[in-house]
């Protein structure tokens, strides 16, 4: 079991990206692989704003690493939402082209559709939904984690001078997304979005929780699969859902 911590240049984004790698237990790798034929499946996990990469170290992400032999690897992305900001980098670009071309380069991975995922917690969560829906050729499922979903609600609370429940207010989000008022049915709405094909979505949430009511309603539109936890059962570090949601993203 190993985690590393990459730092790349990224060309789409203009500038240097954190990684962290959480690596499968020796006994899962084919270390007698002297042609380097055998690739692993992959998770890529998308923190929440105000968080960063090396939020997963507080999570099972190595024990399941160890446990699944498969790779788990999460990107810093800022403020970003896994969005091409309109005044900022482009990172749902990055995301799903440059990031996996350099990890493929440097890591065994699989670079099958089947056996690439993506997750998220919170806003990352958001990230990770948009991602998968947007980019099915890449991505074959999502797994959200008490997941911020209904950007126009949090938007709608924003332009309001409400508190959003994450560090965006009005001007943050501008610089997201762009002009407010046309978000509705855009590209980043995740309710007006293709719905995928069967069994391609797991949304789980604390029960009680402020973003419960959106993980219904996205996961009735979209034909998710979803689990409800105890309230405050992961404190935070997803002790309990990120395990549950790789078995779910493991069965056949």
């Amino acid at each position: 079991m190993a985690t590393i911590e990459m730092n790349m240049l990224s060309v789409i984004t203009c500038g240097s990206i954190s990684v962290r790698v959480f690596c499968p237990g020796m006994d899962k790798l084919a270390l007698d692989d002297k042609e380097h034929r055998v690739k692993y499946p992959v998770l890529w996990l998308l923190h929440t704003d105000g968080g960063a990469a090396i939020d997963w170290l507080e999570t099972p992400a190595e024990r399941i690493a160890e446990k699944y032999g498969i790779f788990l690897i999460a990107p810093d992305q800022h403020h970003a939402m896994g969005t091409d900001m309109a005044f900022g980098p482009r990172y749902e670009s990055f995301l799903h082209t440059e990031l996996l071309n350099i990890c493929r380069n440097c890591l065994p991975i699989s670079e099958d559709q089947a056996e690439n995922w993506i997750g998220g917690v919170g806003t990352g969560a958001y990230g990770a939904v948009k991602m998968a829906l947007k980019h099915p050729d890449v991505f074959s499922k999502a797994v959200a984690i008490n997941g911020i979903l209904d950007m126009e609600a949090l938007i709608a609370r924003a332009v309001a001078g409400e508190d959003t429940g994450t560090p965006h207010n009005r001007v943050s989000l501008e610089a997201v997304f762009g002009d407010l008022t046309r978000f509705h049915g855009s590209g980043n709405d995740l309710f007006a979005l293709p719905r995928p094909e069967n069994g391609a979505l797991y949304f789980t949430w604390e029960a009680g929780s402020p973003v419960q009511a959106e993980n219904e309603r996205l996961a009735a539109l979209l034909g998710a699969e979803t689990a409800q936890r105890k309230a405050e059962e992961d404190f935070d570090a997803c002790r309990v859902s990120l395990p549950d949601a790789v078995r779910w993203l493991m069965k056949p």
